[in-house]
């Protein structure tokens, strides 16, 4: 999964009425500006073969109809599949930034979150050892390999320091209408988004699994210690 950043910018023009703009620096048109060249850089500055995502995802400004407000303060998330496209995508939304300001005759601020999500990497050796186990418990009787998503996750803290692997159990049904049964296939973040409880035992026979078989590994791993000691 991605590696990820959130952002939140306050462009600061000078506000005025609507009817004399030319005595005003428009904070919105200095915005929207902003949004419509933020997206040149996934389309024209980074390889076709990389992965990365900038998106808008709210501006707020302004209270009333015919005031041209003072500031704006746009939001959104930068997203990569490595720790060193994040930081050259960010590196880039400053850059049209500044040319905003620029351009606009306005100032800007850009603050990042504390601390960016890290990619989600699953450890090699771990992952091809616990296929087998989350198999077993599947309901198809087999795993699926996922592509990279652009997906965050804050897992990935731990995954940096501990190996790891990160499982998706899936689910989603189409409901039933008639038995007042919800649909559980809306995406995630869909306003309709609702849990498929049926995927929860799932989850708990593979972290158990997972747990007694590590526990057993670790086991046979010591008495081989123990013999050769002998």
């Amino acid at each position: 999964m991605a590696a990820a950043e959130m952002f939140e910018i306050v462009i600061s023009g000078k506000g005025g009425h609507a009817a004399m703009p030319h005595l005003t620096i428009d904070p919105i048109v200095a915005s929207a500006s902003f949004v419509t060249n933020v997206q040149s850089i996934i389309a024209r500055t980074i390889s076709p073969l990389e992965s990365g995502v900038v998106s808008v995802t709210q501006i707020t400004s302004g209270d009333a109809f015919n005031v041209i407000p003072a500031s704006a303060t746009i939001r959104g998330t930068i997203r990569a599949l490595s720790t060193e496209m994040l930081m050259s995508l960010r590196d880039k939304v400053a850059n049209i930034l500044d040319s905003i300001d620029s351009m606009h005759g306005c100032s800007s601020t850009i603050k990042y979150s504390p601390d960016f999500y890290p990619p989600a990497i699953n450890d090699a050796e771990l992952f091809d050892w616990s296929k087998t186990i989350g198999a077993m418990v599947s309901r198809e009787g087999k795993t699926r390999d996922v592509v990279p998503t652009m997906g965050g996750e804050d897992f990935a803290f731990l995954a940096e320091a501990i190996p790891s692997v990160f499982f998706f159990i899936g689910q989603g049904t189409g409901g039933d209408e008639k038995h007042h049964i919800p649909r559980t296939d809306f995406g995630l973040h869909h306003p309709s988004f609702a849990l498929d409880e049926e995927v929860l035992p799932v989850g708990v026979e593979l972290h158990a699994n997972l747990a007694l078989r590590s526990l057993k590994k670790l086991s046979l791993a010591s008495d081989e210690i123990t013999k050769e000691e002998l």
